[in-house]
């Protein structure tokens, strides 16, 4: 099989893992969406219910119309919750049941809660209305009687009889019933000696008084004296059996949408490993098959690189992509084998031509000779093996495509013809660029006058720095020792300096630089600023890079901030700034927290 072909059965596999876990996603999705849902609804159902409920124990304890009149809206509210939630679960069949049966008691809670409006209606919602306003205007028509007959002890009876009625109906207490019933008793006992001639107005009178009460208090006891009686007792049992079958419905449905929930996650999981695991094999197949050959080419180049053996061959027998690069690689080989050869026997007749020449100049000439072609040889060498690791990390990585192999033997045919330019520059960078890790052993640590050093360095480059052209200040306290590595802020305010020097001075105009040092919250905090030209604010994102520099083809290698900021932070474990006004200049900001201090007191002049 062709490395293309095997490339495109895994991009098909990749694909249909891909709208597996899609599709799994989709499906797990429309069940957690399904699942909050239902959970929204149950919350609303059991919030219609619950103000359902306790708008009957509102009526009770105020005992208004007022509270009727908002039922039929919780009632309206909780049968839309109830539908909605019906919709859901439409194909839920046993759950359904459960939800019915709910609503069967809550039907059952509105009927009894209706009897109990009836009856409240019958007694009366305020003092004049209903039963109660009945016999309480024939109270107050006794009284107005005894009051007319002046019979003094009748209306101490009746003001009684009126106090038991009272107590009864704050106490709900059945033994005022009985003394209320012995107080009628005496009051027609007493109209019947006192008044024969006015007993029938009377009596008649008080008769309608005890009717109206009667059924008063039959109708009270209906409803219930207490929560644990009568229609109110019924209504507090059904209370308690909604909740708890609303918390049985929850509870089940719950459990009904886990266990769903589960296997779906069981089934997803195991359709993504499935996929997964079969694009991983076919990945595992390509790699090796693949790995192979190029690990057998970077062998190859790695030798000829390290020993310059250009007899060496790569010698794959397949015919793929990868075979047919290494075949060209041997083609290059053969053809640098042949160059080498000629070139030693270009060597020996130059020998032989030149004996009585001039020892140098012969040198010289076969060194000029023999360096260009060696030097093409070995860039072509590591120009090809730089390409060939890149097309192995897009092959481990599944990004290899046929234009990149296409490119790479074509890269590999005019490999001969790349050249390596400023060999003496670039090593004059890799010997910086090394100076950027701070790992390496600069000197011990130990206690010195940061002031003094500071002067030290600036005398060092004193030569540089006429006094016609700069201006340096030393804003250092005399007594500030620290204890740290005296080389690394040496080498901090070399660079420092240089970058002042190369970056900051206006060809007519003086520049000033100010090194200061003061202690802020018992962090010592170094500052080196100067009034130059600045920096552009494009570069300041990426002032601590290496390589970053506005003057790359005046002498600026771009790694001096780069060696400082590396210095600060991980040799002395600080904090380092940079500001650049819009006017002008530039301030380099050194928070040293972890480095050790003392204040050193002046010793007294003789």
């Amino acid at each position: 099989m062709q490395l293309k072909q095997s490339l495109l059965l895994f991009k098909v596999a990749a694909i249909g893992a891909a709208l597996i876990i899609a599709t799994v996603s989709w499906f797990l999705y429309r069940e957690l969406d399904h699942s909050k849902q239902l959970n929204d609804h149950l919350f609303k159902l059991q919030t219609q219910i619950q103000r359902l409920l306790d708008q009957e124990e509102r009526f009770v304890i105020e005992r208004q119309k007022a509270s009727l009149l908002s039922i039929d809206d919780y009632r309206y509210a909780y049968r839309d919750s109830f539908n909605e939630l019906v919709a859901l679960l439409v194909t839920d069949h046993q759950h359904l049941e459960l939800l019915f049966k709910l609503d069967e008691q809550v039907n059952q809670f509105a009927e009894l809660y209706e009897q109990l409006a009836s009856m409240q209606a019958l007694l009366g919602y305020d003092k004049d209305d209903g039963v109660y306003g009945e016999f309480r205007s024939k109270a107050h028509a006794l009284q107005a009687l005894a009051k007319e007959a002046q019979d003094p002890q009748l209306e101490i009876l009746l003001l009684e009889l009126r106090r038991r009625e009272k107590d009864f109906l704050l106490r709900l207490d059945r033994s005022y019933l009985n003394q209320h019933g012995d107080l009628i008793l005496q009051a027609k006992n007493r109209i019947r000696a006192q008044f024969p001639e006015r007993a029938e107005s009377f009596l008649l009178t008080l008769e309608h008084y005890q009717n109206g009460f009667v059924v008063y208090t039959n109708v009270l006891q209906k409803q219930g004296l207490d929560h644990n009686q009568g229609v109110r007792g019924e209504l507090g049992e059904l209370k308690l059996a909604i909740r708890g079958h609303f918390t049985i419905v929850a509870k089940q449905l719950f459990s009904a949408f886990q266990e769903e929930q589960q296997q779906l996650i069981l089934i997803s999981l195991l359709s993504i490993v499935l996929s997964s695991g079969f694009s991983l094999l076919l990945l595992y197949y390509l790699n090796s098959r693949v790995s192979q050959q190029v690990m057998a080419i970077g062998r190859v180049l790695v030798r000829v690189a390290k020993h310059e053996d250009f007899s060496l061959r790569v010698n794959l027998k397949s015919e793929d992509e990868i075979a047919q690069i290494g075949h060209h690689l041997d083609e290059l080989l053969d053809f640098i084998e042949t160059l080498m050869a000629r070139l030693s026997a270009a060597q020996q007749r130059l020998i032989e031509e030149a004996k009585m020449a001039s020892l140098s100049n012969m040198v010289s000439g076969f060194a000029h000779e023999l360096n260009t072609p060696l030097g093409i040889a070995i860039t072509s060498q590591s120009h090809l093996k730089a390409q060939v690791e890149n097309m192995r990390r897009d092959l481990d990585s599944g990004q290899l495509k046929k234009t990149t192999l296409t490119n790479l033997i074509g890269e590999a045919e005019s490999a001969l013809f790349l050249l390596e330019n400023n060999l003496h520059r670039t090593a004059s960078l890799i010997d910086d660029f090394k100076k950027v890790s701070a790992q390496q052993h600069y000197d011990t640590e130990m206690e010195f006058d940061l002031k003094t050093l500071v002067e030290g360095v600036f005398d060092c480059y004193r030569s540089e720095l006429p006094e016609e052209e700069y201006k340096i200040e030393v804003e250092i306290p005399d007594n500030l020792i620290l204890s740290s590595y005296p080389n690394v802020f040496n080498q901090i305010i070399g660079y420092s300096l240089n970058n002042s020097l190369l970056h900051g001075k206006h060809p007519d105009r003086k520049l000033t630089i100010i090194v200061s040092a003061h202690i802020v919250n018992d962090y010592v905090h170094f500052y080196f600023k100067d009034d130059g030209q600045g920096i552009d604010k494009e570069l300041l994102p990426v002032i601590f890079e290496p390589f970053v520099t506005s003057k790359r083809h005046s002498g600026g290698t771009g790694l001096g901030l780069s060696i400082i900021y590396n210095l600060v932070t991980q040799k002395l474990g600080g904090e380092i700034k940079i500001q650049s006004p819009a006017h002008g200049g530039a301030c380099l900001h050194i928070i040293l927290a972890n480095t050790a201090f003392k204040m050193v007191s002046p010793e007294p002049c003789d």
